[in-house]
Parts: C-alpha cells; structure tokens; sequence
C-alpha cells in the first residue's frame, strides 16, 4: 500500500491511514523498558562522556561489556547473543544512550543497522550465512566500508574487485573513509565495482579485516561525536573468497529494494535517535536554566519571549517522537519507507533549530564548555557538546539539500511515463482537534491538493531527465513534502491522545503546524523563479575568472601545514 508521503505526492491527506494513530503496545514497551535500564546503568558505570569528548578515546573494555549485555546485537535473535528488540525498542536504546554519549550512540546505532547481522534476513542459506552467523555468534563488531574520497553520493566507486582463480575469488584494491566502526570491525561489508565484459557494477563484499593486505591508516576526526570509532580503510590485494559476495542478479534489482529497506532502518537508528535525545536535552536543560535563572528581580520563565522558546523546543520534542514512532510503528499497515528516508531531515534539522535556540537561551553559559562550568560551580550543562554532535547529525547519511533531493526523486518516479489516477481528495475533519489544530488540518489538506497539482503539473511539463536538472525546483518540492508530512503526523497523534485524556499535545501541534507553514509560505513562491537572483552568474564569475576576487581580499588563505605522520591506530 501506497505511504503516507506518497499519498501527498498525489494531492491527498490519508487520515484513514494516519487514525487512529499507531502506539506501542504495553508488552512491547515493558521489554524496551527493561533495555533502556540496562544500558542507562551501563553508560552510568563506565562512561565519562567529557572524558570521551576530550580524548576522542572509548574506555577500556567498553566495547566489550556493550557486546556482553547484547546491545551491538539489538535487533538479533537470542541464538545470536541478541536482544531480539522491536525496531522502535532498538531505537529508545541507541536514543537513550545518545543522552549520555552520542559517540557511544553511533557505534551501536552503526552495528544494529549496517553491521553484518542486518543483512542475515536477506541472505539465503549458504556460506555467507553461515560466515554471518557465526561471526555475530561470535560477538563481533561489524561495519559497512562504502564512502570514498570522491564523496558517498556519487554512484561509481573506485575500490575495485578482479575476479582470480577463475572466479572462484576477488582481489579488492582502495580506500574507504568515514568507516563507521571501521577502527574496531573484525567483518563488514565493502562495496567495490566488479567490471564484466566492460560493464561495471558495485557489488558488496563480506570482508574480514583479520585478512592480509587489509589496513586501518587512521581515525576521522570531527568537530563533534568525538570518540566515534569511524575510520579511513585500506584495501590492497584483500583476497575475498567469490562466496563471500552478496547475491545479486545482472541488474542488482532482486536486493537493491531490501538493501534500501536496511538502509532506511539504519539511517533512522544512527540519526533520528540521537536527534530525539538531543531535542529532548535542550527541552530539558531549558526548563532547569529558566527555573533557576532572575533578570532584573522577575524570573527568566516569566518573560514572555522566554515561554515562546521553551514552548518551540516542546513542540520540536513532539514532532521528532511523532515522525519516528510513525515510521517505526504504521509498518504493518502501510509502506513507510519513504515517510523514514524524509524523517532523516525531519528529525535531524528540527534537532539543529532546538539545540541552536538553546545556545541563544543560554547564552554565554550555553557556548560555555560543560568543564569550565564545571570549576566556576554552575551547573554544568554539556549544551556545546551536543551542540556540535548535532551538526553532524545534519551530514551523515546525506546532507539536508541531498535528502530533500532524494525524497522528491522519489515521489515524483510515479507520475512517469504518466500521472497515476488518483480518487477526489474526500474531506478531512477530526472532531478530537481543537479549533485551531482542526483549522491546520483544513489548510493542510488544501496545501496538499496544490501539492499534488504542482506535481502533475512539472513531470507534465518535463521528462523525468530534465526535472531532475532542475535541481533546486526538485529540492524545494521535497521540503514543500517534508514539511506537509509533518504537519498530517503530529495532527494526527495530537487528536489520539486527546481522544485517550491528554488534551495538552494539541498545543504543541499547533505549535508544530504554525512553524510548518510559516516555512510553506517562504517556499511556494520560490518554485516559479520570477524573483530569484542570478546565481549562476554570481557563480560563473567566482568559479571562472577573477571578477570577484575582491571579496576574499585581507584574509590567509594558505593552509597550514599538518603533518600526517604514522597512523594513530
């Protein structure tokens, strides 16, 4: 069945999909319950995040322990050493335990969605299967090698595999960056073209890094998640044994779809969990600083402005948790891949605006670092930590423009060769919205149908190549997306929990919906052009010639000089 998002695409808001809106049931929740306790105590006891911050360097033995307790293995069976966790289970550990150490966050987030055990639903009996179960059995950790110095969103790769002994192996030669897990991996999956009769196609590969030839030439630093063990790779000659590839037809189509499926599942764990951590500490950190902050005698909580940014940050919590437990949880009754793959900026930059509006709450003691609040005797609140975690959270699996790409690429695939049918719009109404939310409802269903209409509208005009050379028309048709499907998620969990007693998420819906279309109104007339600048001669002029060399004037442009030296491995 066609998702949420999709639906969108073609004009239409599914309330019948989105009521009543999904929730985990108590049994599950208890489970999760117990697992969220079991890391919290474990991160309590031996994890210093400063002390991680500072020395970019996990504890000893504390990847060990987190394999013991079962949580680099969340989603495995029990036979696995796993935890067998519902996805939405899997993810309140990964989020809670990037409340503690979002470093430490990414390294089970990297494990549960792209290590080797994740591919063990699509890999048929035979050696790789057996080479992955007895390697997760084992207690490894694993990872996925795929971005190279050229960039992650280009399609060719330039690690190669030559096929040897007449097919029976392949010899990688490359280099791989920002390895996640790649410092500490004993199996991952490395992509690599395979060229057959001058036709080249990237296949994955099972490699063991205990294998001759195989290096790691040093950790990737970052401004934030520092700690993170994500690394450059060297493959030179790594012979792989030929039943060590993942199985894949001529044109890759039987496991491209679930590769995506994965893909979709480990970007949500290694980005949307540690997004709702983030939002969820700045609404928390708010609430302490306003409480015990006075300005000119009356309290900081008091000040109307004030309450407006608390107030935005509660909304942002709420919108982060709806679109993930959407995602997560509606699985069973429709296909929401797509509504995932837009929560990754959903999430990620609605995380960046509540932890930026934190740092201007806070001010000099926001961007004050959690140590030298620390010995002056203030609370010492890590926002600037988590501050430039959050940035990153931005970048990783693709950033913000490249996703808005992607997700419109997407939605707007299935009005070529031609525009589907689609039923009238029915209307939409919800008796358990208050005036205000309902009012957001009848406008987002307007929005929805233009939506729909500019759809038709641009693949009418263009072949599927060239809209997609239009690529700011395309970016700004996922965020018009993005934002709609926000608005129908917290709507709809708004009116089940008013339903159910809770009347209070209204408000922050409304909150949520006000911000959304605020955004709406900045991108529509953007779509027609008639008052955008000229780029492309601005660009034309720095990219080609000297004309504007006058606005880098009076700055050093030269680099300074790093010496590589040995690998700190």
């Amino acid at each position: 069945m066609r998702g949420l998002l999709d639906e969108l695409y073609r004009g239409r808001v599914r309330w019948d999909l989105l009521r009543p809106f999904p929730t985990q049931d108590t049994a599950d929740r208890l489970i999760g319950d117990r697992a969220v306790a079991a890391i919290t105590t474990l991160l309590r006891d031996r994890v210093d995040p400063t002390r991680i911050d500072e020395t970019a360097r996990f504890p000893d033995g504390l990847t060990d322990a987190l394999q013991d307790g079962g949580f680099y293995r969340l989603l495995l069976d029990p036979a696995l050493g796993g935890l067998a966790l519902s996805p939405l289970n899997a993810l309140r550990v990964v989020s809670t335990a990037a409340s503690w150490s979002p470093a430490v966050a990414w390294s089970l987030a990297i494990a549960n969605g792209f290590g080797s055990g994740s591919y063990l639903p699509i890999v048929e009996e035979g050696p790789l299967r057996n080479l992955i179960t007895t390697k997760v059995r084992e207690g490894i950790v694993s990872g996925s090698a795929d971005t190279e110095t050229n960039g992650a969103a280009n399609h060719r790769r330039h690690t190669t595999a030559t096929p040897i002994e007449d097919g029976a192996a392949y010899l990688i030669n490359g280099e791989k960056i920002f390895t996640g897990n790649g410092p500490l991996a004993e199996l991952m999956d490395v992509s690599a073209t395979v060229t057959t009769d001058g036709v080249e196609q990237i296949r994955l590969f099972f490699v063991d890094t205990g294998t001759p030839g195989f290096s790691v030439v040093s950790h990737n630093e970052f401004m934030g998640l520092k700690g993170v063990p994500i690394g450059v790779l060297r493959f030179e000659d790594v012979r792989v044994p030929a039943e060590r590839l993942l199985p894949a037809s001529a044109d890759e189509w039987r496991y491209a779809p679930e590769i995506a499926r994965l893909a979709t599942l480990a970007r949500t764990l290694i980005i949307s969990s540690p997004s709702l951590a983030i939002a969820k500490l700045c609404l928390v950190w708010s609430r302490e600083f306003v409480n015990r902050r006075i300005m000119d005698g009356k309290p900081l909580g008091e000040y109307e402005e004030i309450q407006r940014t608390v107030a935005q940050t509660a909304a942002d919590v709420f919108l982060i948790e709806s679109v993930i437990e959407w995602g997560l949880l509606a699985q069973d009754r429709t296909d929401t891949q797509p509504d995932l793959t837009s929560a990754k900026n959903l999430t990620s930059v609605t995380c960046w605006r509540a932890v930026d509006r934190t740092m201007a709450l806070l001010g000099g003691e926001g961007f004050e670092t959690a140590r030298s609040k620390a010995r002056r005797g203030t609370t010492p609140l890590p926002v600037e930590r988590f501050l430039r975690d959050a940035r990153g959270l931005r970048i990783a699996g693709g950033v913000d423009f490249l996703l808005d790409f992607w997700t419109a690429e997407s939605g707007l695939a299935a009005f070529y060769p031609s525009a589907p049918d689609v039923d009238p719009a029915e209307p939409v109404d919800d008796e358990h919205l208050s005036p205000r939310c309902r009012d957001h409802l009848r406008f987002l269903t307007a929005q929805a149908e233009a939506f729909g209409d500019l759809c038709r509208r641009l693949t009418g005009e263009r072949t599927q190549e060239d809209l997609l050379r239009a690529e700011h028309t395309v970016i700004l048709v996922g965020r018009i997306g993005n934002a709609l499907l926000g608005m129908a998620i917290v709507l709809a969990r708004a009116a089940h929990l008013a339903e159910h007693g809770d009347p209070s998420a209204l408000d922050l819906a409304d909150i949520a919906c006000v911000d959304a279309r605020q955004r709406l109104v900045a991108l529509w007339p953007q779509l027609d052009g008639s008052d955008e600048p000229d780029y492309s001669g601005v660009s034309a002029a720095w990219l080609h010639d000297d004309r504007l060399d006058w606005l880098t004037g009076d700055v050093i442009t030269d680099i300074p000089t790093i010496t590589r030296g040995e690998t700190d491995v």
